[in-house]
C-alpha cells in the first residue's frame, strides 16, 4: 500500500510536468462555476512509464478491492474504455492484466458500424476504464450503451477523480466507482512542493468549496426538483475531453 501511494504521487507530479495540469478559468461541460484548473491525462502517452505506472495502480487497486472479504469490486471478462481518453488508458491497462479489450462506437465511423468492438460472450462483465471524472456523465452513458449490447457493468476505475458527485450518482445506477488519484490530493502536492502559487491554491480551494456547496444543494431539493437539478447540473461533464 506504502509503495503504491508513492506511485501515485509520482504519477500525479508526472502529470505536472508532462503539461497535464493547466491553471485559468475554464467552462467544462454543464458546469455553470467555472473552474481554475484543466486537467489533461491523456498527456500521459508522452512518458511510457508513466501510461505503465498509470495502468499498474489502476490494476493493483481494482485487484486489491475484489480480494478484501466484504468484495468491493466484481469479477469482469473484459476491459471497456470509455471514449476517448479511457480508451489510451483501458488499452494500457489491458496489456497490464492480460484482460481483452473491448470499445463502445456509439455512432458509426468510416466501415464501422455503431456498436461494440472486440471479442465477448453475451452477457460479459465489463470493467469501465476513464482518464478522469467528474459528476460521471461519460461512464453512466457508456455503461448504458453496453447494456444495450448485452455487457454487464458493475465497477469503473478512472485514473483522476475531481470529488463533485461522481460517486454517488454511478453508485444510483449500480457502478462501483474506484479511483487512483484524487485531484485535491495533486493540489495539495503541487502546493507543498511550490509549483503552484497561493494565490492559485486559494483560487481552487474556493472553487472547491462552491461546486460542493450547489451540489449539496441539488442533493436537498424536493425530488422533483432533486431530478432537474441531478439532470443539469453535471459539473464539467464530458469529463474535461
Amino acid at each position: 500500500m506504502k509503495d503504491q501511494a508513492l506511485d501515485s504521487l509520482w504519477l500525479a507530479r508526472a502529470m505536472y510536468d508532462l503539461d497535464a495540469v493547466t491553471f485559468g478559468d475554464f467552462t467544462l461541460g454543464g458546469s455553470t462555476i467555472n473552474s481554475p484548473v484543466f486537467i489533461n491525462p491523456r498527456a500521459i502517452i508522452g512518458n511510457p512509464t508513466a501510461l505503465a505506472v498509470a495502468a499498474r495502480l489502476m490494476y493493483q487497486e481494482v485487484t486489491l478491492a475484489q480480494s478484501l472479504r466484504r468484495t468491493k469490486a466484481q469479477p469482469y471478462e473484459v476491459v471497456a474504455g470509455v471514449p476517448v481518453g479511457g480508451l489510451l488508458l483501458a488499452t494500457a491497462y489491458s496489456l497490464e492484466s492480460g484482460v481483452p479489450l473491448i470499445y463502445s462506437r456509439p455512432q458509426p465511423e468510416g466501415t464501422g458500424a455503431r456498436g461494440v468492438e472486440g471479442r465477448y460472450q453475451p452477457g460479459a462483465r465489463a470493467l469501465l476504464v476513464d482518464d478522469i471524472i467528474a459528476g460521471g456523465r461519460s461512464i453512466t452513458e457508456t455503461a448504458r450503451f453496453l447494456a444495450e449490447h448485452d455487457v454487464v457493468v458493475h465497477d469503473a476505475v478512472v485514473l483522476v477523480d475531481r470529488e463533485v458527485g461522481a460517486r454517488q450518482r454511478l453508485k444510483q445506477i449500480g457502478v462501483n466507482l474506484i479511483s487512483i488519484i484524487k485531484l485535491d490530493v495533486m493540489m495539495n502536492l503541487y502546493q507543498a512542493n511550490g509549483l503552484i502559487s497561493e494565490e492559485q491554491y486559494d483560487h481552487y480551494q474556493d472553487y472547491v468549496r462552491a461546486t460542493r456547496a450547489a451540489l449539496a444543494a441539488a442533493d436537498d431539493a424536493p425530488t422533483a426538483e432533486a431530478g432537474a437539478a441531478n439532470g443539469s447540473y453535471d459539473p464539467e461533464d464530458g469529463d474535461e475531453e
